[in-house]
């Protein structure tokens, strides 16, 4: 009975201690995923931004912008390296970002140019954002946060 009662003991124990390592291991691939699933928010956003640019500044300024917001899109898609999936809701919102601005704004007129430099804005601070442990690991000359989807290429 006693030798018994020790092996219930034991395999409690180490019940309990993979529960553990599986509760941790499952809070950790939760942060990550949370992480990604939030770069993935600020990347469709910021392509939404590229969109509303690429009209008004197209529309204001055709011979210097004419497409510049449309290949920043590209190469920023060249750069992330999305998932088929991931890639398509990134260039709906950017498409997204066209048609609505295509809506507000049919002239350059002063409204139109106020809306494109607090879209810039935005977008600065979003590149900032997500830039931001890309800058941080280099700093520290460690290797760049682990994204639990497509790497970066550098």
């Amino acid at each position: 009975m006693v030798h018994s009662l020790i092996i219930t003991n034991r395999l409690t124990l180490i019940g309990l201690i993979i529960v553990s390592a599986i509760a941790a291991t499952s809070a950790y691939a939760q942060t990550g995923f949370d992480e990604y699933r939030q770069r993935q928010g600020q990347l469709s956003r910021l392509s939404t931004v590229f969109g509303e640019l690429h009209h008004i500044r197209r529309m204001c300024d055709p011979a210097r912008e004419a497409n510049l917001w449309r290949e920043r899109m590209k190469s920023m898609l060249e750069l992330e390296e999305p998932t088929p999936e991931q890639r398509n809701v990134l260039v709906a919102a950017f498409n997204d970002g066209y048609i609505k601005a295509q809506s507000l704004f049919t002239n350059c007129d002063r409204r139109a140019e106020n809306y494109a430099a607090a879209a810039g804005a935005e977008g600065t601070q979003l590149v900032n954002t997500l830039s931001q442990p890309l800058l941080e690991a280099a700093r520290q000359e460690t290797p760049a946060p682990a994204y639990p989807g497509p790497a970066l290429r550098r």
